[in-house]
């Protein structure tokens, strides 16, 4: 559970960097919303696994 719970902070860290000031590139507000989609279901799961124990 903890390597998954960690993979999905990992990964939501990276994506946060997408959204943020920090960014390299401007996303439409498409792509923006794509990203905080994804980022739910992330966090749903990393949720979904820290419950089961």
């Amino acid at each position: 559970m903890e390597n998954k719970v960690l993979e999905n902070l990992e990964q939501l860290k990276k994506m946060l960097v997408l959204l943020s000031e920090d960014r390299k590139v401007v996303l439409s507000h498409h792509k923006t919303f794509e990203h905080v989609e994804k980022m739910r279901a992330i966090v749903n799961e990393s949720i979904e696994e820290a419950s089961k124990s």
